[in-house]
């Protein structure tokens, strides 16, 4: 399973969890509540558990680091994990918890010497079983803690040091072959150890169950999943609030957040330490309908970031052009630096389509780099014909010379390139021809 399709497993999981609140509530109604009804909601509930706990094990076997990291969740939610999820001890400390409050709650009635069927009537024996299951996970927690200290050591081994001591190193290659291959077996290292983490969690619950009653389940089940709704609910809520998420939703396309995260007064200009906004990213991944929604909520359209991109550059580049055209429409312009420049250099690396859409959004095709020369001299020097044709027709200046003299004509002579040089000279009798004419009249 790719990590993000465990994203939207995940997401669908969890917005599903309050149909299985919705029934384990329906069973602990007094009306309805029967000993069958909380037996057959709590297997349902842990069907349902036991789904997203096999999900995840199948991740952690693909990608055991991903799990770690918890992408899928919000920063608040990560902060309180264990190895991909909550600690094992955690269950066993809410119903201590939920104890407390209800003999709270229930001290008349106990008083009175009433049945009082919940936590608060936790029997001695389950009291001493919960503890002995509290001990035990604590001790493998800490056991599978050390486990993965030692291994956050070893990245700093010899094998690690012997493949980042190279020439060239790392920082100035692309080649991570030996990296890879020292990282492997630390990699499956992490795997096991975080199999182990949710093996764990599975025989707390197996144990948890057969230790409460199907009412003392029950009643846990609904308070976990609250709790687990909660956190997120608080964390996602926080999260939104963050300067980096309207910027991350807009790099992902994602429609909703943005909606939320702009209602709850994002600043839509707001820039990164790269001077990058959210419409920046949008336009960048062809998002058009975030950089319409941007827009519309005031964004600046024609904003550079720290290297000089606008957000109609960041859509041409990446020949977004539904999201240009949303740009051009409320003003956005190119705004480039160096023109001349920034053309050649496409021309030159082939990017010919994004040529064409710098010219058709205003950019001199005649524009000139630092050598005087033009895109149309760079596009006969590489015998590119689509762009000598694409430059000719957006009416380059056939007759222009670079810093030494040299005509775009003698750059496709030099470059052999007969077809380049057939459309450059007819273009170029063309132009003189016409103005000719115009001098005659």
């Amino acid at each position: 399973m790719a990590s993000r399709d465990f994203e939207e497993f995940h997401k669908k999981w969890f917005d599903a969890a309050s149909l299985q609140l919705k029934s384990l509530r329906n069973a602990l109604k007094e009306e309805l509540c029967s000993e069958e009804l909380l037996i057959q909601a709590l297997q349902q509930f842990y069907t349902f558990y036991r789904n997203y706990a096999e999900e995840k094990i199948q991740m952690i076997k693909e990608d055991a680091s991903h799990v770690v990291a918890s992408c899928w969740r919000s920063p608040l939610e990560i902060s309180f994990l264990w190895m991909g999820g909550w600690r094992p001890t955690m269950s066993i400390i809410l119903v201590f918890s939920l104890m407390g409050m209800q003999i709270e709650d229930d001290l008349v009635k106990i008083l009175e010497g009433m049945d009082v069927p919940t936590m608060a009537a936790l029997s001695g024996k389950q009291l001493q079983r919960l503890n002995s299951l509290q001990q035990r996970n604590r001790h493998a927690e800490d056991n599978i803690s050390n486990h993965l200290a030692d291994l956050q050591m070893l990245v700093a081994d010899q094998e690690i040091a012997r493949a980042t001591v190279t020439d060239p190193p790392p920082s100035e290659s692309d080649d991570l072959s030996l990296l890879q291959e020292a990282m492997e077996p630390k990699l499956a290292y992490l795997r096991d150890i975080v199999l182990e983490a949710e093996e764990l969690r599975l025989r707390a619950a197996d144990e948890l169950v057969q230790i409460l009653t199907p009412l003392q389940a029950v009643q846990y089940a609904v308070t976990a999943l609250e709790l687990g709704i909660a956190v997120r609910k608080l964390g996602v809520s926080a999260a939104l609030s963050q300067p980096q998420c309207i910027r991350g939703s807009a790099l992902e396309g994602n429609v909703n957040t943005l909606r939320k995260v702009l209602a709850r007064g994002a600043d839509p200009s707001a820039a990164d330490s790269d001077g990058r906004t959210a419409l920046h990213m949008a336009a960048s991944k062809g998002h058009s309908e975030c950089v319409d929604m941007l827009i519309n909520a005031g964004a600046n359209v024609n904003k550079k970031d720290n290297f000089g991109m606008t957000p109609l550059l960041a859509a041409l580049k990446g020949g977004h052009d539904v999201a240009a055209d949303l740009l051009v429409e409320k003003g956005a312009e190119p705004l480039l630096e160096e023109p001349g420049i920034e053309l050649c250099k496409a021309t030159a690396s082939g990017d010919v389509k994004y040529v064409e859409r710098l010219v058709k959004h205003g950019v001199d095709p005649s524009a000139v780099d630092y050598a005087q020369n033009t895109p149309l001299h760079i596009a006969a020097a590489v015998g590119s014909l689509e762009a000598v044709a694409v430059l000719v027709n957006e009416g380059a200046d056939v007759l222009a010379k670079d810093r030494h003299g040299h005509t775009p004509l003698d750059e496709a002579r030099d470059a052999e390139s007969e077809a380049a040089v057939k459309i450059i000279e007819e273009e170029v009798a063309r132009r003189r021809e016409s103005e000719s004419s115009n001098n005659m009249s």
